[in-house]
């Protein structure tokens, strides 16, 4: 079955190619090389959404497509695949797997709690708030991996007191799905913060720079974060409704962190991670001051990546902070991925396809621009639940950026909104891996997931369009 769905792929992508072909059948405007990324447009996307083959396997289509039909230099074609946004992320998984590596995840949760307290509630808030937050800089797989252990010691607890009152069972049960979930979700939400957080975001970032917008870390996350705290604050709200606790008594929470000072390798990842935030942040004054410098994103993370491979890990030890044997944990095939959709997305511009797409909407300026926005907002986030964000991501930017200009609505926000709202999938447990790992635990049902998952999806798609209709 899985071969037989590997022809829809091709098959319709050569259809696609000789519709639009004006040296076939002549239905569009477009040249003969834009009818031939139009196709394989859609192959890619079809590929990308059955998932087919692995997701950097339809990322590398662009490397033969584009040569073979010699839609581009050699360098046009190869390069987005050593993009800066390439970079940016290695680097930042590299500072991730610093921050697992030395402890500094599990001592951030047990500082969190014991700042709220250990009220069913407030464990709650806790997990939902470090779950969000370490996700803004830490995959949110690795994130929600690292927690849940975490969370089962807080649920367990609590698990004497529905023992020895049976009334509270249903509150203990509601609890235990709760703070899960909190898990599960916290790290989707925290992930739109900052341009490590998610794969979509560098993804859009990186369009829009390429197309004249000035999106950097510091302004992504002028408007992620924003979008992600209220998001983390309406699931407080349904997760208090949905699961009521009443009854449900505050105890002394014993969580496994180590209470040892910190290490030496702990402290050089807060300060080279200290250091890159800055960096990150700051680049935008320095430039301002210093015009000639060229201070990339990507360029920062490398350079905190190059120290935590170089700094020992002891004084003298031959480890360093983060080993390069590490290196192989990085996601490679994402990388790969991020290329071929940047590569698509220059071909599109090169040969007008974009444009054409563009044109074709300018009927529909004349819908109000907030429910355009709404519309596309919520149909991605419901698509997230069965495609990859990443790939949904890479398909839909460069479609909605071109789609922007012919709806009326500016190019940024319209293409913000697709990124916010592909990391956005709360339903099911194959919208995200936070959500498959947190299903897998055998101690959230799926009805459950699908009713909060639902309510959520609706007030993401909400707050995201209000977020983006505020976007300058």
């Amino acid at each position: 079955m899985k071969r037989f769905a590997l022809l829809p792929g091709p098959l319709v992508g050569a259809l696609a190619w000789l519709i639009f072909d004006p040296t076939m059948f002549g239905a569009s405007d477009i040249s003969r090389s834009g009818a031939i990324v139009t196709g394989l447009l859609v192959w890619m996307s079809i590929w990308w959404v059955t998932q087919v083959v692995d997701l950097a396997i339809t990322g590398l289509l662009p490397v033969i497509v584009l040569t073979v039909f010699n839609i581009g230099s050699t360098k046009e074609i190869l390069s987005p695949y050593a993009n800066d946004v390439i970079f940016l992320f290695a680097g930042g998984c590299t500072i991730g797997f610093a921050i697992e590596r030395h402890g500094l995840s599990q001592r951030f949760i047990s500082f969190v709690l014991s700042y709220l307290g250990h009220s069913p509630l407030r464990v709650v808030a806790g997990f939902l708030i470090a779950t969000s937050l370490m996700s803004s800089c830490v995959s949110n797989m690795a994130c929600a991996a690292i927690m849940l252990p975490m969370a089962s010691a807080a649920i367990a607890s609590f698990a004497g007191i529905s023992i020895e009152k049976p009334e509270h069972t249903r509150a203990f049960h509601n609890f235990e799905r709760a703070v899960f979930l909190a898990v599960g979700y916290g790290a989707s939400i925290g992930g739109v913060m900052t341009l490590l957080g998610s794969p979509p975001n560098p993804i859009a970032a990186e369009w829009l720079r390429a197309n004249g917008s000035n999106m950097d870390f510091l302004r992504w996350s002028m408007i992620g974060a924003p979008t992600a705290i209220v998001m983390m604050a309406a699931t407080f709200v349904v997760f208090s409704v949905v699961f009521p606790m009443k009854g449900l008594a505050s105890v002394s929470i014993s969580l496994p962190v180590s209470h040892a000072p910190l290490t030496r390798a702990a402290k050089i990842t807060i300060l080279i991670f200290s250091l890159a935030i800055c960096a990150w942040v700051g680049s935008p004054f320095l430039k301002s001051w210093l015009p000639n410098l060229v201070l990339r994103d990507g360029t920062i993370a490398i350079a905190a990546a190059l120290l935590l491979f170089i700094i020992p890990e002891k004084r003298g030890g031959a480890d360093a902070v983060v080993p390069w044997s590490q290196t192989a944990r990085l996601p490679w095939g994402i990388f790969v991925l991020f290329g071929g959709g940047l590569s698509l997305a220059d071909a599109m511009q090169r040969t007008d396809v974009s444009a054409a797409i563009a044109q074709s909407f300018v009927g529909l300026s004349a819908v109000p621009a907030p429910l355009l926005l709404f519309t596309i907002v919520i149909s991605l986030i419901f698509a997230s639940e069965i495609a990859s964000n990443t790939a949904l991501t890479a398909t839909a930017v460069p479609i909605v950026g071109a789609m922007a200009p012919g709806l009326g609505i500016p190019t940024e926000r319209l293409v913000v909104a697709c990124a916010l709202a592909a990391s956005y999938a709360f339903m099911f447990p194959v919208g995200t891996p936070p959500n498959a790992l947190v299903f897998a635990t055998g101690r959230v049902p799926l009805r459950e997931m699908l009713r909060v998952g639902f309510v959520l999806n609706l007030c993401a798609a909400i707050i995201i369009t209000l977020a983006c209709l505020a976007l300058a």
